[in-house]
């Protein structure tokens, strides 16, 4: 039968085959059923010489133990095939058959559909996956392009399903692609969990079922709120440390009702105290102690020279402070890098809402880098009055001029 281009025998109490039985390369459509194998004779070979196949229906034949995949190898071009009823177990990589468009499985026991085992066949059209043990469907088996395109329809009906939340996404693919859904609704059937058993997929409502927020989330993010405020609570503590710790100072100190101070400048122990970087020490001592202490005859409060160690150093400082008649802040870059530097400016802007902002000045030895201008900082130079030093000769004597006139007030 060197024509033969049809058989079909597929109503067969059961036949067993060798690789000469279907010798036929003219053959391309090829349904037989029920096969059984033999020690002998299995089905491996049975395609070797009839390549031509381009559609092939085996039904009622036990495939479970057949190296299935080596069995279809020679059938390159086969464009239609159908396992049904075949005890098939899993669906075996048919990538390399690339003309397929028809796959029809039904009646088998594939209970999972791994991964990419169809994600070359572009060409496919219709996939009958009907009547076996799926519960769940698995986007990445297929190709992007099939479950977008609007060819190709899709058979998974009469499995046991889990409608659960794995299964949100082809619920509502389902619902955007009702017409390429065979079967649909009446033949997908939940069989989990308990409260959807043996009701109908299209009862499964994602947008109510999959997106409760779980206690676990609120006790999460009730967590992680409370942990930012632990954290923002200990950065606003060491950032306003100092501000902290000088409204205790004053809570602690504060003057009686009715308290007036005395103008007489003999409660002052000191005419000036000046704040200032050590590292800046050269200039406090060659120009301003010669200038203010020497030649002007004022008293100046420097701390390397007038607090004497062994005390409390924020105590002294507000001591020392309190006792002087002046506040002097000698800035620098080296002056905003310190923190006990800024612990005194933060003082000197203590004083300055205090309303004694008369007995603030600021010196500025250099221009203070960008990064070191803070909010502190622009209010004492917008409230305060402040002088730079300079190098040059009229600047000098505007320079000390105004510091002279500062302290006479």
């Amino acid at each position: 039968m060197g024509r033969l281009q049809t058989l079909v025998a597929d109503n067969l109490r059961g036949v067993a085959l060798d690789n000469m039985s279907l010798s036929s390369r003219s053959l391309q459509r090829l349904s037989i059923g029920r096969l059984v194998k033999t020690r002998d004779r299995d089905f491996t070979k049975m395609f070797d010489n009839c390549p031509n196949i381009k559609v092939l229906n085996i039904m009622n034949t036990d495939l479970s133990v057949i190296a299935v995949t080596k069995m279809l190898a020679p059938l390159r071009d086969v464009s239609s095939l159908s396992f049904v009823n075949c005890e098939v177990n899993e669906i075996m990589n048919l990538n390399n058959f690339t003309k397929l468009a028809y796959i029809d499985f039904r009646n088998n026991r594939i209970k999972k559909i791994q991964a990419r085992v169809f994600q070359n066949l572009t060409n496919l059209k219709r996939l009958d996956l009907s009547n076996n043990r799926l519960n769940n469907i698995n986007r990445s088996f297929l190709p992007g392009s099939l479950w977008e395109g609007k060819d190709f329809t899709l058979d998974v009906s009469l499995n046991p399903l889990d409608c659960g939340c794995q299964l949100e996404w082809f619920r509502i693919w389902i619902e955007n692609n009702v017409n390429r859904v065979i079967g649909y609704p009446g033949r997908y059937i939940c069989d989990s969990p308990s409260e959807l058993k043996d009701k109908s997929l299209s009862n499964f409502d994602p947008a109510s079922e999959c997106h409760r927020i779980s206690p676990y989330i609120i006790l999460i993010c009730v967590s992680l709120a409370l942990l930012s405020l632990v954290i923002l609570s200990i950065y606003l503590l060491r950032k306003f440390r100092w501000d902290i710790k000088y409204y205790i100072y004053i809570c602690k100190n504060k003057k009686p009702s009715g308290y007036k101070r005395f103008t007489d400048d003999e409660e002052f122990l000191y005419d000036a105290f000046v704040a200032y970087n050590t590292k800046d020490r050269y200039w406090i001592m060659s120009e301003l102690v010669q200038m203010v202490e020497r030649n002007e005859k004022h008293k100046l409060c420097l701390h390397e020279r007038d607090i004497i160690p062994g005390g409390i150093y924020v105590d002294d400082i507000l001591e020392s402070i309190d006792t002087s008649r002046k506040f002097i802040l000698v800035l620098s870059n080296n002056f905003m890098d310190d923190q006990w530097c800024m612990y005194e400016a933060a003082l000197a802007n203590h004083t300055l809402a205090d309303g004694e902002g008369h007995k603030l000045l600021l010196i500025l030895l250099e221009d203070i880098r960008s990064e070191h201008i803070n909010r502190s900082l622009k209010v004492l130079l917008k409230s305060t009055s402040y002088v730079e030093w300079t190098k040059n000769k009229n600047g000098l004597k505007i320079f000390w001029q105004t510091i002279k006139q500062f302290m006479k007030k």
